[in-house]
C-alpha cells in the first residue's frame, strides 16, 4: 500500500505518523509538502520520500489585492491546484494508492475529482471556534463572514473524502450532523521526552535563574484563545507570595486565531495582558515559538506548566509537556477533559477561576516531592493513549477503511 501525507508545512500533524508508517512491511509512505521546505527536509535526512509543490499564483485576472472574506478560501485553493498539479506528475511514475491530507489548507481540496484516489481528509476544527472563545471580545460580523468561508474550504474537502480525521471528541462536535458518519477521531502521537539533563546546568544553559521555582507558560502564540492574560494574572499572585519565583513563557507575541485585535487597537495582546494585570515584565523570561529540542529543554526546566486554554482540538504544547512528565494544572475546557483526568494527570479549572489555580500552583510548589505522581500518570497516558504507535495504528486502521469504502464505491 501506497499512501501519501499532504500539507503545505514541514514539520506537521503528519511527519512522525508518515515517518514511522513507512517502516511498516507492506507500506510504503510519502511526503507531499510546499517546496519552500525543500532545504530543511534534505537537512534532516528523513527516512521517507519527500515531493515539493509550489501554490497556484493565478493568471492575473482576479483584483492583486484579493477579497477579505474569501481570502482564506482563494488561499486554500490556489494550494490545492498546485497539489493536484504536482500529484498528477507524481502518479504518472509513482503509485499512490490513497492520499492523507489537510482539509484547512486546500491539500484535498481538488483530489477525489481530478484523480480518483481515495482520500482522507484531516481537519483540526471545523471553523474559527476560536473567535467566540472569550466572552471580553465576542465575534462581530467580519469574523462571522470569515467563519463560514473558512468552513466552505473543510466541508467542500470534507464531501469530497471518504473518511476524515479530526483530533479529538470536542472537534467531532463542530461538524454538521451530515458529516458525522465520516468522521474518525485519532490525535497525533507524542514520544516521551525522559529527562536527560542536570537541572541545574540545563537552567544554566537556558539563561535561566536558579534557584527558585520557574512556571511555565506555551503555545505557537500569546493570545487570548490560549488565556495568556490569565497565565499573567496567575503569575502576578505567585509572584507576590514567592519571591524568587519567575514565568517562562514560549510563543510568538501575536495573534492568529482569534480575535481580540479589533478591540485592541495597536496594542499586541501580550501588552494587553500585562497592562490588564498591572504586572510588569521583570520576572519573566520570553522565548519566540522554538523548534521541538529547544522546546523540550525549557519544558524540563520548568516546575510547573499552566495551560489557560479557552479553545483548540489538540494543544501540541500540552501534549508535550505531559510527555516531559510535568505537573500539569489546566483549564477544563475543549479537548483537555479528554487527555486528562482531574486528580491523576494533572488538576482542571474553569479558566476564568483565577483563585484556584493560583491555590493549588502554590500547594505544588510547596510540596513538589508530593505532586510527582501527576508527571508520572502524565506521561503513562501519553504512552498508553498517545503514543507515536498509538496515532500509527489508528491511522492504519482508518487508511484500510477509506481504502474498503473506495472499493465498495467503485463496485457499486
Amino acid at each position: 500500500m501506497n499512501v501519501l501525507f499532504i500539507h503545505p508545512s514541514y514539520p506537521n500533524q503528519f511527519t512522525r505518523i508518515a515517518h514511522k508508517m513507512g517502516q511498516y512491511n507492506g507500506i510504503k509512505c510519502s511526503c507531499l509538502v510546499d517546496a519552500a521546505f525543500s532545504a530543511q527536509v534534505r537537512a534532516d535526512g528523513v527516512p521517507i520520500a519527500y515531493y515539493g509543490f509550489q501554490k497556484d499564483q493565478g493568471n492575473g485576472n482576479a483584483g492583486s489585492a484579493g477579497y477579505f472574506y474569501s481570502s482564506t478560501c482563494e488561499d486554500a485553493i490556489r494550494n490545492g491546484k498546485g497539489v493536484a498539479e504536482t500529484l498528477s506528475a507524481i502518479i504518472k511514475t509513482t503509485p499512490v494508492d490513497i492520499v492523507v491530507g489537510h482539509a484547512a489548507f486546500g491539500a484535498t481540496f481538488f483530489i477525489k475529482k481530478l484523480l480518483n484516489v481515495p482520500v482522507i481528509s484531516y481537519a483540526e476544527m471545523a471553523g474559527y471556534d476560536m473567535t467566540h472563545s472569550r466572552q471580553e471580545f465576542p465575534p462581530l460580523l467580519q469574523h462571522r463572514f470569515l467563519d463560514v468561508s473558512f468552513k466552505s474550504v473543510v466541508y467542500t474537502s470534507a464531501i469530497h473524502s471518504d473518511l476524515i480525521i479530526v483530533p479529538s471528541q470536542h472537534a467531532r462536535k463542530g461538524f454538521p450532523p451530515e458529516l458525522q458518519s465520516k468522521i474518525r477521531v485519532q490525535m497525533e502521537g507524542f514520544p516521551i521526552s525522559p529527562n536527560h539533563y542536570d537541572r541545574n546546568v540545563l537552567r544554566e544553559t537556558l539563561g535561566l535563574p536558579d534557584p527558585g521555582p520557574i512556571i511555565g507558560f506555551a503555545g505557537r502564540t500569546l493570545e487570548a484563545m490560549r488565556g495568556f492574560d490569565i497565565f499573567v494574572k496567575i503569575a502576578a499572585r505567585i509572584a507576590k507570595e514567592i519571591p524568587d519565583a519567575h514565568f517562562l513563557v514560549i510563543g510568538d507575541d501575536k495573534t492568529i486565531y482569534g480575535n481580540e485585535k479589533v478591540y485592541l487597537g495597536q496594542k499586541s495582546f501580550k501588552q494587553y495582558a500585562f497592562e490588564t494585570a498591572n504586572l510588569g515584565e521583570d520576572r519573566f523570561i520570553f522565548y519566540n515559538f522554538l523548534p521541538r529540542d529547544p522546546f523540550l529543554r525549557c519544558l524540563q526546566a520548568m516546575d510547573l506548566f499552566i495551560c489557560p486554554l479557552f479553545e483548540g482540538a489538540g494543544n501540541w504544547s500540552l501534549f508535550e509537556a505531559m510527555a516531559c512528565g510535568l505537573k500539569i494544572l489546566a483549564s477544563n475546557r475543549c479537548f483537555i477533559p479528554e487527555v486528562i483526568t482531574n486528580g491523576k494527570e494533572g488538576f482542571l479549572f474553569d479558566p476564568y477561576d483565577i483563585d484556584d489555580f493560583v491555590s493549588k500552583s502554590l500547594e505544588i510548589l510547596a510540596d513538589t516531592e508530593s505532586y510527582k505522581y501527576l508527571g508520572v500518570n502524565a506521561q503513562q497516558r501519553i504512552k498508553n493513549q498517545f503514543s507515536v504507535e498509538k496515532a500509527v495504528k489508528g491511522y492504519v486502521e482508518i487508511i484500510n477503511e477509506a481504502m474498503g469504502t473506495q472499493k465498495r464505491d467503485l463496485l457499486s
